[in-house]
């Protein structure tokens, strides 16, 4: 995806003529620097080409001496895949620059150095390493005078880009504090900058699902002086994945749809790309679609390189092992848990309800019991509370039970969130929906209709005796073909049993199959 305008010959001209060619050209390497100072966001969005080749016409030698050049050319150069090695020597020479004391460099400078600097980290998927970046460019801003920083173009931009960098290392307190004081900074005119903070902390609000918050920013995103096209591309993206989040909270995958359609972006290039798979796995979920789903979200991982690193399984794991259990796959949920999923709250949470659905209840309840007194989102607590409520009212008698539906109750009503009742078994969510209203918070459910995504767990499923042979079969041989042929059968013939084998397990590879078939003792492994 580009911002560049469609003619390219107005684009050259523009160039030809601009203040930065004519110094390049010069040889007026200062007051190149001081415009790319001023208009760093703007040169990189509209000039990106003929900006990395007026900057490589520079002798290193005198490149050198001016960090901020050295450090755009780096990422002009990142932004071709085959020459990021070099793009990686001109970060390090700027960045050895912006930390070096002895280095005469302005402060916005070094700022703009640092913020670029945790982008490249983010980028390649090295989070951690960024956030010492990104803090030291927000300190060095905040010490700046108020009359020093009305000289810094794109303002909101660097703090929202240093918000970015923190929020994807995990420290999510100081991303939003980047992103609030970014929109604070903004100007009252429709092109301001401050749209991307503005999204990002709509979008973050409602991921961690604190919707009084993430609507306060939401209804601040649909007013006049925002533009549609900032709110549908790359600086809009967390703005549409909040209304659509918000809007699978009333159980409206319609709009949640509408809102996902609306972004403007490249799946293969995007940096949000986790976000918007898995939000668009809940929406089909929300839907009643869950097989549509996890293909979806498979799909869409298959566009980037990184889809299947071990990294991008862990994100995914959860959302994969939930669609697993909306289609029947409770085994296989287990597996894509055991597999990829990182210790951690969400694993356990995720655990607890593979847990309930299998009737284990005490199971249940103590994968929750490990993440007592860990800080986690909202969204988590009430998933989690969901989860321990609808476990107790299984028990004869708990004395736990009342408290837990208080619990829930409370949480629902502080954090505005419906869904984690909708991430129960059916028959869990009709006794949560009884204790709820019998305990006074009947208006929970007040103008929505919420059924549970999930099946019966009772509704099992059962190979039939030539099914078994093909999925022996399947573990002695890798391709439908080489089964046919051990079978003697058609290829066919095979890839039909195949399917009704992978349903009714509720896989979707060979891997996940065997996996599953051998935690049920539905075969044996051979010996080796």
């Amino acid at each position: 995806m580009s911002d560049r305008p469609d003619d390219p010959d107005a684009v050259t001209a523009d160039w030809q003529g601009s203040e930065f060619a004519s110094s390049v050209a010069a040889g007026d390497l200062a007051a190149a620097n001081a415009q790319v100072r001023r208009s760093w966001f703007e040169l990189l969005r509209s000039h990106g080409d003929d900006l990395r080749v007026a900057l490589d016409s520079i002798p290193a030698a005198r490149l050198r001496d001016y960090p901020l050049l050295t450090m755009m050319l780096g990422v002009c150069y990142n932004g071709i895949p085959h020459r990021r090695m070099r793009a990686l020597r001109h970060f390090a020479t700027a960045v050895r620059a912006a930390r070096s004391e002895r280095v005469a460099l302005d402060t916005v400078d070094r700022a703009l150095i640092l913020v670029s600097e945790s982008a490249v980290y983010r980028l390649i998927g090295r989070p951690a390493m960024g956030i010492r970046p990104a803090r030291s460019a927000i300190r060095m801003l905040n010490a700046m005078s108020a009359s020093d920083l009305e000289t810094v173009s794109s303002l909101p931009r660097i703090y929202s880009q240093a918000g970015v960098s923190l929020y994807y290392a995990g420290e999510i307190d100081d991303a939003l504090a980047a992103f609030r004081t970014g929109l604070s900074e903004a100007s009252d005119q429709q092109s301001s900058d401050g749209f991307s903070s503005l999204a990002m902390l709509a979008g973050i609000h409602a991921w961690r699902g604190e919707l009084p918050e993430a609507r306060v920013y939401i209804e601040l995103a649909r007013g006049a002086e925002w533009s549609d096209e900032q709110r549908s591309m790359y600086t809009g993206t967390f703005y549409r994945l909040a209304e659509a989040l918000v809007a699978l909270e009333r159980f409206d995958p319609m709009t949640a749809r509408d809102q996902l359609s609306a972004m403007v972006n490249d799946p293969r290039t995007i940096e949000h790309w986790i976000a918007i798979a898995v939000t668009r796995a809940r929406t089909a979920l929300v839907s009643g679609q869950p097989g549509d789903g996890l293909s979806g979200l498979d799909a869409y991982a298959a566009t980037r390189s990184e889809g299947r690193s071990a990294g991008a399984r862990a994100q995914l794991a959860s959302t994969r092992a939930l669609l697993q259990l909306a289609m029947g796959g409770r085994d296989a949920a287990a597996v894509i848990l055991r597999r990829d999923a990182p210790s951690g709250p969400q694993r356990h949470v995720a655990q607890a309800r593979v847990e309930l659905v299998a009737g284990r209840n005490g199971a249940a309840l103590h994968e929750l019991g490990k993440i007592a007194g860990e800080d986690v989102a909202p969204r988590l607590t009430a998933e989690a509370a969901a989860i321990e409520a609808a476990a107790l009212l299984r028990l004869p008698s708990s004395v736990r039970a009342a408290a837990a539906i208080e619990h829930l109750g409370s949480v629902l009503e502080h954090t505005g969130l419906r869904s984690p009742l909708a991430f129960v078994p059916p028959a869990d969510l009709d006794r949560l929906r009884g204790a709820l209203v019998a305990q006074g918070y009947g208006r929970l459910f007040d103008g929505l209709d919420i059924r549970s995504v999930l099946p019966d767990p009772g509704a099992a499923t059962v190979l039939s005796e030539r099914e078994l042979v093909v999925l022996a079969a399947l573990m002695r041989q890798g391709s439908p073909a080489k089964i046919a042929s051990e079978l003697v059968v058609s290829v066919n013939t095979v890839k039909t049993q195949l399917r009704s084998i992978y349903r009714k397990l509720g896989v979707s590879s060979r891997d996940e199959a065997i996996a599953v078939a051998l935690d049920r003792h539905l075969l044996v492994r051979p010996d080796r």
